[in-house]
């Protein structure tokens, strides 16, 4: 069972990809990278957050859905003080992250040079030095082209993650705040 996935003719669901495109989003102040890999999702949040000069990191996991029983919310991990234990940390649950639409991730620079919102839709929002990350896309063959989700479509949770889960959140002391607005949406 794909993370994300459509319906196709049939009424059966289906994986979707993006096709490792990205555009550039205009929002009230700035804009942002909307990136749509196909594939190594987790390798491509790396490869951007690799572009950050201080390699200090935070991650924010959003929570939406939860099968062990863990409170819906935004945990917040402690400083990752070197980019090798964000990789560490981001591999060790790289196939979750993949295969689960319960959750967003997100990786910040605990220096404000950039976030990264990987959601579950399997789009990255990348916010900072966007000429460099698009350097770094175009390096791995992405190409510009705009996309959007596809409507219907669908989200899979499988219970069979419920280990995946608990590893997550007992990984570390994480800081809980509850959901905020703009983290659900369809």
């Amino acid at each position: 069972m794909a993370k994300f996935s459509t319906l196709n003719a049939s009424g059966e669901e289906t994986a979707f990809s993006y096709g490792d495109c990205f555009f550039r989003e205009p929002l009230s102040s700035g804009s942002r990278l909307t990136i749509g890999p196909s594939a190594s999702h987790v390798d491509t949040l790396v490869a951007l957050a690799a572009t950050w000069p201080t390699q200090q990191y935070y991650v924010l996991y959003v929570l939406l859905i939860s099968h062990s029983g863990a409170q819906h919310g935004r945990y917040q991990s402690p400083f990752f003080e070197s980019f090798e234990d964000l990789q560490v940390f981001l591999g060790t649950y790289e196939r979750f992250f993949e295969s689960d639409g319960r959750h967003h991730v997100w990786v910040a620079s605990a220096h404000n040079e950039g976030t990264l919102v990987y959601d579950q839709h399997n789009v990255i929002f990348a916010y900072g030095d966007l000429p460099q990350y698009e350097a770094v896309l175009r390096e791995r063959g992405f190409s510009d082209g705009e996309f959007w989700f596809p409507c219907p479509h669908c989200h899979s949770y499988p219970s069979t993650h419920v280990g995946d889960e608990q590893g997550i959140l007992a990984h570390f002391p994480w800081q809980f705040s509850p959901l905020q607005p703009e983290d659900e949406y369809d």
